[in-house]
């Protein structure tokens, strides 16, 4: 059959793990609904650009979606799904395919997701009415530009669902190894040091400054609940335990976002320099610097080299 569409693959999902009754794993559940659709094996083995399988990238889009409207839900362990509760009542509803409107229309969680993702790019109200047109005033360039944010945007709020879901002292040592990424560290052989659990003082971790070890930063990663705060006592603390080791750099990271009052704090604490690293903000650095993600295509824009011509 044609190739399904990845708003066409939604209700096919909720179906598969509405009869499993529990999580499903990505290969199952890719398995699965590519036999919902009789996919022949060239159908199954057709790639995008990439190298990537169409159907999974396809199926990774509508996964996305469904968790954004809380009609599935991840697994602790990773790459594994199960239908929620709103799953269930919300597939009763649809005995044919659906799509996005739908998932606007019905679930409110996805709507508050989309509106507030539209109105960042301040394209709300001509999304309402038009995608389409307002695509087609664009240049090429542009409407690249901006299928590249629409993209990392996407992988932002995923890789950060799936950093919640690690423990915390495997989220210690990915806050460790994104230092190390970024030019942080004492050596290869001794870039990061992840202090134990059990004697930690409100440190989880040191690394240095530079390769030549002239300054030691302390930081503490704090592996919260997505939309939970962390508040002024929290930070307030963490300034205790860096005065406790006479230091005066620190980087508090976290999954959750800060209040106002811990932004304040962390600006006006006499004698100490703390950085604050939010969930948003951790995310977005994981993907410059290739922490938890690969490069799947690039694309080169080129234009015309005037001074060859004028040579």
């Amino acid at each position: 059959m044609t190739m399904p569409k990845w708003h066409e693959i939604m209700r096919p999902v909720l179906v598969v793990l509405n009869e499993a009754g529990d999580y499903l794993s990505s290969s199952e559940l890719y398995e699965t609904t590519a036999e919902e659709f009789h996919l022949t094996g060239a159908e199954r083995d057709e790639r995008i650009k990439s190298g990537e399988k169409r159907f999974h990238n396809r199926l990774s889009w509508a996964i996305m979606d469904l968790r954004k409207a809380n009609l599935l839900e991840y697994g602790e362990k990773h790459g594994t799904y199960k239908i929620t509760d709103d799953g269930i009542a919300f597939l009763s509803r649809h005995s044919k395919p659906f799509g996005p409107k739908e998932l606007m229309d019905e679930c409110p969680s996805f709507k508050k997701w989309k509106t507030a993702y539209l109105e960042k790019n301040q394209k709300y109200r001509q999304a309402q009415t038009s995608i389409h047109s307002e695509e087609e005033e664009m240049s090429p360039q542009e409407a690249m530009a901006k299928a590249d944010k629409d993209i990392r945007d996407a992988l932002a709020d995923e890789l950060l669902q799936n950093v919640v879901g690690m423990n915390e002292y495997d989220f210690e040592f990915l806050v460790a190894k994104l230092l190390v990424a970024m030019g942080y560290g004492q050596s290869l052989e001794e870039p990061a040091t992840v202090t134990p659990k059990s004697n930690d003082g409100g440190i989880d971790g040191i690394v240095k400054e530079d390769r030549l070890g002239f300054d030691n930063v302390y930081y503490q990663a704090k592996k919260w609940a997505l939309g939970s705060v962390v508040s002024k006592p929290e930070v307030q603390k963490f300034s205790g335990a860096l005065n406790e080791r006479h230091a005066q750099k620190g980087l508090f990271i976290t999954t959750a976002r800060f209040s106002s009052g811990a932004c304040d704090f962390a600006d006006t604490v006499s004698g100490q320099r703390i950085v604050l690293v939010d969930g948003k903000v951790l995310a977005h650095l994981m993907i410059d610097y290739n922490v938890g993600v690969t490069v799947k295509e690039t694309y080169t824009i080129k234009a015309i080299d005037t001074d060859f011509f004028e040579s």
